[in-house]
């Protein structure tokens, strides 16, 4: 009687022992569906619409206000004012905190693992600074050029904050990686600067600073230390020397950005208390 007592004890164990195990596979099965269904996917949206509808928009900004009318008071205007500032900054954060009812965190403006991302955007670019010091040296001229690298705020909003965050939601992690080094690139051919090899080498910045921007999601892990040294080379690759005019417009456009953010953030916070 107690052997058939321990045989069938034995086999409860052993059923629910097997269940457990068959449990645990299957999540563990979920789990990498999971994993993998982040890094590939097909769910585009009305967002994914407005994101390559904004870089279409810049292309032909780029192009008409820097080829076309380059040497005009459209310059500014066309691409400056326009493209930078309104299709670039102002337009992702309408329609994410307007529009969709979200907060600007979903543009990577969050202070979400702020302070790792600052000292690994320090870090990194203390790196990229050091290459761009044994290569060029320093002058008098590095200091419009760096103002105009920190008004590129425009560019880690626009291409990380706003494309790839929109393209990972439709197509996964790694499509939206190379998606936004691509549209980093092409608006690039409107400026006139960048031959096929400048255009690859454009493309490969976009893919590896999308992957720096993966690691936090926070746009200050790019800026505003590697970004705006990364634009020192850039304009050197580009034969670009930004003057002061540039600079002070740039700046000016900056302190607008500025108050665009302010103004989107206590919409967003009236929201959440009303």
């Amino acid at each position: 009687m107690l052997s058939a007592k321990y045989n069938r004890f034995t086999k409860e164990k052993e059923k629910v022992m097997s269940t457990v195990k068959e449990k645990e596979l299957k999540r563990g099965n979920q789990k990498e569906k999971k994993n993998l269904k982040q890094l590939f996917l097909w769910s585009p949206s009305l967002d994914t619409g407005m994101a390559a509808l904004s870089q279409i928009i810049i292309m032909a900004l780029a192009f008409l206000g820097l080829k076309v009318f380059g040497n005009t008071i459209l310059n500014p205007i066309l691409f400056g004012l326009m493209g930078t500032l309104v299709v670039c900054v102002i337009f992702p954060l309408y329609w994410m905190v307007v529009r969709r009812g979200k907060g600007i965190g979903t543009l990577g403006i969050t202070r979400k693992y702020y302070s790792i991302s600052l000292l690994v955007g320090f870090l990194l670019g203390v790196f990229v600074f050091w290459g761009y010091y044994r290569s060029f040296g320093l002058s008098v001229a590095i200091i419009s050029a760096l103002i105009m690298g920190i008004y590129s705020l425009w560019e880690v909003i626009f291409v990380y904050g706003w494309l790839q965050l929109r393209f990972e939601k439709a197509f996964g992690i790694i499509p939206a990686i190379f998606l936004a080094g691509l549209c980093f690139a092409l608006y690039h051919l409107g400026y006139g600067w960048y031959d096929i090899p400048g255009f690859i080498q454009l493309f490969v910045v976009g893919i590896v600073m999308g992957i720096i921007f993966r690691i936090t999601k926070n746009i200050l892990i790019l800026w505003p230390f590697l970004w705006p040294i990364a634009c020192l080379r850039g304009f050197k690759m580009g034969g670009f020397s930004p003057g002061w005019n540039e600079a002070g417009f740039s700046a000016i456009l900056l302190v607008l950005m500025f108050v665009s953010i302010f103004i989107f953030y206590r919409i967003q916070i009236r929201r959440k208390s009303s």
